[in-house]
């Protein structure tokens, strides 16, 4: 009996483990796939969440265009997704701010006031 409750323990705490590694070490192996292919012209995105253009590489660093005419050069580590998969990323939570209920701002920059709904309390503390 107590073996079988040692073997439902570790099974319960080595499957889970070793699956939560599999999945990082997946993602370790597509981001350095993803270094060492850069191009020149691919948008990509840093760590640091700066967005740029590649405008060269060497076997450890890259140049990347931020603004016309200014080029920073980054370690190839810092470069950590696409553009087009940051865009992705942020249309996944778009929608889900879309639903937690937050009225969005007026086109024309109005606001909802609710001094109404106050009593005018407002006014009684601007006459103190």
């Amino acid at each position: 009996m107590e073996i079988i409750f040692l073997i439902i323990i570790v099974t319960l705490f080595i499957i889970p483990s070793m699956m939560a590694m599999r999945k990082q070490r997946q993602r370790q192996n597509d981001m350095l796939t993803l270094q060492n292919s850069l191009q020149n012209g691919d948008r990509i995105v840093t760590a640091g969440g700066l967005h740029g253009v590649v405008r060269g590489t060497t076997d450890n660093s890259v140049d990347l265009e931020v603004s016309p005419g200014v080029i920073l050069t980054f370690d190839k580590m810092a470069v950590i997704r696409t553009e087009s998969d940051a865009r992705n990323l942020d249309r996944g939570s778009a929608a889900a701010s879309a639903d937690d209920g937050v009225e969005p701002p007026h086109e024309n920059g109005e606001h909802n006031n609710h001094e109404e709904s106050n009593g005018g309390e407002a006014e009684q503390s601007s006459d103190r």
